[in-house]
């Protein structure tokens, strides 16, 4: 079987989206399938590298921070997707690489498979000084984008009935997005990670009977991290320390706030 995954984010960006794209390709290929993933250049530059090929894109920053935009492609590497005949077009996001995903879909007559990660309703503040007409939109858009697909995938049931909600009419499926939990895997006899660990909570000002709460991830408006410092502010005398870890354009906000 060929799966062809596109995405407009992919790496070396970091973020949600693109770890589950990585997570998918090598799920699929451990499990004998050929994937090739279409994403966007970090530059005006289309190329192929390994199974990887990249569409020239410029930068919009201002509609999403690090977004691209695609750029009028050389229609040669859509062709060479195209006659690699993929059995099944996997797309991830709703922009640039979708419209890609369609066509390639519908010149090879195979199955396209869109899953819908990002909670737009969350994001109105980049693109709405309404909130009630920001969802609307995003409504609107998603049902708009989803009626080109044959199935939608949902990460979780309170996406898959957002998106009922909004009136979507197509067949979807709730399927998590995989984690590679060896990434989380330790050895509690290990010394030297023991004392590593112990030195790293020295170093943050950390006791040995603190609780340590971790937020691990991009620092951004949406994810509403200030709601965490706010209940953690009055459990300091609970020994309780709460780390935010990540980088994003809300940092130089949430420094203040803490």
């Amino acid at each position: 079987m060929k799966v062809l995954i596109t995405t407009d984010w992919y790496k070396p960006a970091i973020n949600g989206v693109v770890t589950s794209v990585i997570n998918l390709a090598d799920g699929l290929t451990a499990m004998g399938v050929e994937v090739r993933i279409l994403t966007l250049s970090e530059d005006h530059h289309s190329h192929v590298d390994g199974n990887v090929t990249y569409i020239g894109s410029v930068g919009a920053d201002k509609i999403y921070p690090d977004a691209r935009l695609k750029l009028a492609p050389s229609g040669k590497y859509l062709q060479q997707l195209i006659e690699w005949k993929p059995d099944i077009v996997h797309s991830q996001c709703e922009f640039s690489t979708f419209h890609y995903a369609k066509k390639i879909a519908a010149v090879c007559n195979c199955s396209f498979v869109h899953t819908y990660h990002t909670v737009y309703e969350d994001f109105t503040h980049y693109f709405s000084p309404n909130i009630k007409f920001g969802k609307y939109m995003t409504a609107a858009f998603s049902k708009r984008v989803l009626a080109k697909t044959d199935s939608v995938i949902a990460p979780t049931a309170k996406v898959r009935d957002m998106l009922c909600r909004y009136g979507v009419d197509e067949h979807i499926a709730v399927i998590p997005s995989g984690l590679d939990l060896t990434r989380f895997e330790s050895n509690p006899d290990n010394e030297e990670k023991a004392e590593a660990r112990k030195e790293l909570r020295r170093s943050l000002g950390i006791n040995d009977d603190d609780r340590v709460l971790l937020f691990l991830g991009r620092l951004a408006k949406e994810k509403n991290i200030e709601e965490l410092l706010f209940l953690t502010a009055g459990l300091a005398y609970r020994h309780i320390k709460l780390l935010l870890v990540g980088d994003g354009v809300y940092r130089r906000e949430l420094e203040a706030k803490a």
